[in-house]
């Protein structure tokens, strides 16, 4: 795994001299923590929060925050673990010997990642979309954060191991989603033919529940911008409404699959009430695959309602695996998570930071003499320009500087001496 190009802070090599570096996680997922207490610490669960009052002398090395509908976990690479712990779980208002709280470290800890980034430790297991979460987390940091790349690395070797893993575990060809789950629910549970279904929101968990709805029910969209709720519809031969229709559609659907991005509730329990006395008693399912949820929890004791939440959908999301397949990807993670913990160790990383060192000064100065030709551009672009540079160094190095990384020492000296020379730089 490689270290940042620049020289580290002195706050970092301070850290680091008082131990050896471990991989830490903090976390919360579905399994751990149920849903109405993980929203209140999604709130939470912020850099700004996170790094307040660290100053110059955070307790890690590394941080990363990866929050998504299962989980919230943070982690960090420290060489005084139980500091890091505690400041984590400060920021995050909870006892760190919470029931609700798991911490791992070094090889479970990255094993744990690799099962995330896989999609076996998902509510639909073996969901391909946390593949690209996880290899967005580091890029999504602030920018004071994305200095170091020893956790980068680490979730990009987790999000190229994911394709693999899934398929040592028989679930490359799996549908595998929250939509795919809902639906799997709606099907086994809902006693209508050709049901109206209405989906509130336009993003990607919506579009795959309308997809495979098509055909067998009558499809409403709705969305705040109704243009492109009636672009959605058209394509998937539905109709096409804006958020103001909400309470017609609370009146008039048999199904209502929520999956928007709203921070509060869309529908409250004062408004499905309203709606109810307008149908006649006939049954309504609510299917909430918000986080946070889109529907009032206060909803579901109401008469003729059945709601089901995000972590309700567990029995239709789980896919049984034989035993062996599972020995299988379990083999698979082992390796790459002792790899992961190996790496962050600072032993013969020196010349390979000092290739990334070299390599970012001449970055900086193409990306400086690009943009004094191009004066024009707004700081806006300016910055969007400098990330490009940013990231296109940092995927063409990952793949040779973990290549270098398994060489023997020798071996790897004398490339990178031969490396340094072509860029004009020398090791130490």
């Amino acid at each position: 795994m490689s270290t940042e190009g620049d020289r580290a802070p002195a706050s970092s090599r301070r850290t680091s001299e008082a131990g050896p570096r471990e991989l830490l996680l903090v976390g919360v997922n579905h399994r751990t923590c149920p849903l109405d207490q993980r929203e209140p610490l999604l709130r939470r669960a912020t850099y700004a929060r996170l790094t307040r009052g660290r100053g110059s002398q955070p307790p890690w090395e590394d941080l990363a925050l990866l929050a998504t509908c299962n989980r919230i976990e943070v982690y960090a690479v420290s060489a005084t673990p139980r500091a890091a712990v505690e400041a984590i779980t400060a920021a995050f208002e909870v006892r760190p010997d919470s029931p609700s709280i798991y911490v791992l470290r070094d090889a479970e800890a990255a094993a744990h990642l690799f099962r995330v980034a896989s999609g076996l430790d998902s509510l639909a297991q073996g969901e391909a979309q946390i593949t690209a979460q996880v290899r967005r987390t580091p890029s999504e940091r602030p920018e004071a954060l994305q200095r170091s790349r020893l956790l980068a690395d680490a979730f990009e070797r987790a999000a190229r191991a994911a394709p693999r893993i899934r398929s040592l575990a028989g679930l490359d060809e799996v549908d595998a989603s929250a939509s795919h789950a809902a639906l799997r629910f709606l099907r086994t549970s809902v006693p209508i033919d050709h049901p109206t279904v209405a989906l509130l929101g336009t993003g990607k968990m919506a579009r795959i529940a309308a997809a495979s709805l098509r055909g067998t029910s009558r499809i409403l969209v709705a969305n705040r911008d109704r243009n492109r709720a009636l672009e959605v519809a058209r394509d998937l031969g539905g109709q096409g409404l804006g958020l103001d229709a909400l309470d017609r559609i609370l009146e008039t659907a048999d199904v209502v699959l929520a999956a928007t991005g709203s921070r509060k509730p869309l529908v409250s329990s004062h408004r499905l009430r309203r709606a109810l006395a307008h149908r006649d008693g006939r049954p309504l399912w609510l299917i909430d695959l918000g986080f946070p949820r889109n529907i009032d929890p206060a909803c579901g004791p109401l008469p003729g309602v059945t709601l089901v939440d995000i972590d309700a959908l567990a029995p239709w999301g789980a896919q049984p695996l034989p035993p062996a397949a599972i020995a299988r990807a379990e083999a698979k993670i082992r390796d790459e998570a002792g790899r992961v913990v190996a790496s962050l160790q600072p032993s013969g990383t020196e010349d390979i930071a000092a290739l990334r060192k070299a390599v970012e000064q001449i970055r900086r100065t193409e990306v400086e003499e690009a943009l004094e030709r191009l004066p024009a551009l707004s700081d806006t672009d300016r910055a969007v320009v400098d990330k490009l540079a940013t990231r296109l160094v940092n995927r063409f190095l990952h793949g040779p500087t973990e290549r270098l990384r398994s060489l023997p020492e020798a071996t790897r000296a004398e490339i990178l001496r031969e490396l340094m020379r072509g860029l004009g730089g020398e090791t130490r």
